[in-house]
C-alpha cells in the first residue's frame, strides 16, 4: 500500500509543487489556498517570485 506522500511524488515527480497543482491536491481553489497561506494553516516557500509547496508540507496538512 503506497502513502499519500508516494502517491503525490509518483503524479508529480517534483519536490515542490505550483499554487495550482497543490490547490488541485487538496480539492480547493487557489484563492483558498492564498488565504490558507497567509492564516499560517499551510507554509509555502518562495522561489524566484513564485510560491511553491513542499509534498512534506501538503500531507501534513491533509493531516496523515
Amino acid at each position: 500500500m503506497t502513502t499519500i506522500i508516494e502517491q503525490i511524488q509518483q503524479r508529480h515527480k517534483k519536490a515542490l509543487l505550483t499554487k495550482k497543482e497543490t490547490a488541485k491536491e487538496l480539492n480547493i481553489s487557489e484563492a483558498t489556498l492564498d488565504r490558507l497561506r497567509k492564516q499560517g494553516l499551510i507554509r509555502s516557500k518562495k522561489v524566484c517570485g513564485g510560491v511553491f509547496f513542499t509534498i512534506n508540507e501538503i500531507v501534513s496538512f491533509i493531516g496523515e
